[in-house]
């Protein structure tokens, strides 16, 4: 099997030398490597032509991490895709472990990565759970807490892999109609997995895939057309997409919820006098009505799914909870 490998990369210089000779290094998998250089102002682009094999566009920062992934797919020749950031490195048996997970006959369309601290320490994500709480303030279901480290075994079922890391069948990511470039950093995982598990497929957990993650490397990188840190751009961006997937998805009760999310969280921020932090709720309310027409056209279209898997059962399945 064969995998093309989409590499988000923004100011990456430090990690991309690790990171691309791990991917050189990789046994048992013929792959390819696309870089979407999302106009960085370091030596990225200096280090890349030490590497002349790899495929390298450029893609503008302030887009987001999916649609520079989406750039990436427009090149790519093989018939799996593995997205991953630019602070990584990977264990040199990862991405074979990956695609002997996949199993089209089996519905197993994707395979998610175990990972850890760039230095190897500490275990970051491994298996997905959901966890019903009283609420939860960062999920688009907020009755329900999105667990990112459940020990599972391999091959166990999971609702969805993390974007910053996966492999997915190419077929099965075109069927889904790929990542929706409305996002920008967050939740687009969660986004194209109730699609999939709406078509029944599936994505299962890899413990023995190794990946080593830095983590919020670009937190606090600025994005000059947007005049906005990375890190002020996602708590925006995050925000919005947990009501833009309630609007594509749940049915009306449960997109009430996810409006009083936003009403908690606002009010929250102003009792405790956090002003800043409330304006930014008040970005997230004109975000959403900036992206709530495409939103609500995709709803339209997806009709017929919703009404027979709507979207909050995603969350309440029971293969896919804790405890």
């Amino acid at each position: 099997m064969s995998v093309s490998v989409i590499i988000s990369n923004f100011n990456g210089a430090q990690f991309l030398p690790r990171l691309l000779d791990s991917l050189l290094a990789q046994r048992g998998a013929t792959i390819e490597i696309i870089v979407v250089d999302r106009q960085s102002k370091d030596n990225s682009l200096d280090l890349l032509e030490d590497y002349p094999d790899v495929v390298v566009i450029q893609e503008p920062p302030a887009s987001g991490l999916v649609t520079g992934y989406s750039a990436g797919t427009k090149v790519a020749k093989y018939e799996h895709l593995f997205f991953c950031n630019e602070d990584m490195w990977f264990d040199e048996d990862c991405i074979r472990k990956l695609q002997e997970q996949i199993n089209l006959d089996a519905r197993v369309a994707a395979a998610d990565p175990w990972q850890w601290t760039y230095d190897g320490r500490d275990w970051l994500h491994g298996g997905v759970r959901f966890q019903r709480k009283r609420w939860d303030i960062d999920s688009p279901h907020p009755r329900y807490k999105i667990s990112f480290t459940v020990p599972l075994d391999s091959g166990s079922r999971v609702p969805l892999p993390c974007a910053g890391a996966f492999l997915i069948h190419r077929d099965v990511f075109n069927e889904l109609g790929g990542w929706d470039t409305s996002f920008f950093l967050d939740d687009e995982d969660i986004d194209l997995f109730i699609r999939a598990w709406q078509k029944e497929w599936l994505c299962v957990t890899v413990p023995d895939a190794k990946v080593y993650h830095a983590g919020g490397a670009s937190n606090e990188q600025h994005l000059e057309t947007a005049g906005q840190s990375v890190s002020t751009r996602r708590y925006i961006s995050h925000y919005t997409s947990t009501l833009i997937i309630a609007i594509k998805y749940f049915s009306l009760p449960t997109n009430i919820l996810g409006a009083s999310n936003w009403l908690v969280r606002f009010a929250n921020n102003v009792l405790k006098l956090r002003f800043g932090m409330a304006f930014r709720d008040l970005l997230v309310l004109k975000q959403v009505l900036q992206r709530a027409p495409k939103a609500l056209k995709f709803r339209f279209q997806n009709s017929d799914w919703n009404s027979r898997k709507p979207g909050q059962k995603f969350f309440s399945q029971s293969e896919f909870q804790l405890g």
